[in-house]
């Protein structure tokens, strides 16, 4: 793995990294994708406008999501690929709350050749893990425009093997591509993730009150 990443977790391929200033900036041309900036302007939707990712994107706007990051407001993770030492993708947690102990997840992949192998699913499951084992957070959420097909395939495929479940949909939540889309509504709660190779030796047994009482 590159030297110069600040690995948080890894697993057998991916590994989670907090993002460096430059780099992350430098990446913004990237993100006039339509399908990546619609995920990831679901990421930054609560922040203030000059840090919203929705196309069209300018260095401006990264500079205010990595100050966002830096400020706390929203977590901001890169996903590395560790077989090539490639920077394949983002992952977010928003609207981190305390004393619920909950977040908003977002994964996303930059280009279509790392999507459909199974790696957003596994850099999710880091940040999940991360999440519950390292931060502590007892509720995850994932929202996802309902035309987001590789997003939908992607926690599907995740549900039975993560926790993950479908709690409904927000009518008309989203705007993407010149119009408004249903979102769907995912969650995961902490003592339903299953034990994370990369985390386990940090969760600590979840509290639950006596019977009876």
């Amino acid at each position: 793995m590159a030297p110069r990443l600040a690995v948080i977790v890894e697993d057998e391929r991916v590994t989670l990294a907090a993002p460096a200033r430059e780099p992350f900036v430098e990446r913004w041309p990237q993100l006039n994708d339509p399908a990546l900036a619609m995920a990831l302007g679901a990421a930054t939707s609560a922040l203030s406008p000059s840090a919203r990712v929705m196309p069209p994107v300018t260095r401006e706007h990264r500079e205010a999501v990595y100050e966002a990051h830096v400020a706390r407001e929203i977590l901001a993770f890169e996903l590395w690929l560790g077989d090539e030492e490639r920077c394949i993708g983002e992952a977010y947690l928003g609207g981190i709350s305390w004393p619920r102990g909950g977040a908003d997840l977002t994964v996303a992949l930059y280009a279509p050749e790392y999507r459909g192998r199974g790696l957003g699913t596994e850099g999710a499951a880091l940040l999940c893990a991360y999440a519950f084992d390292g931060l502590g957070l007892n509720r995850l959420s994932a929202r996802f425009a309902r035309e987001n097909d590789a997003a939908a395939r992607a926690v599907r495929r995740a549900g039975a093997g993560y926790g993950w479940r479908e709690v409904g949909y927000e009518r008309a939540a989203q705007w993407a591509f010149g119009r408004h889309l249903d979102v769907e509504v995912w969650e995961l709660l902490r003592d339903e993730f299953p034990p994370h190779p990369a985390t386990e030796a940090l969760r600590e047994p979840v509290v639950t009150a006596p019977a009876g009482a």
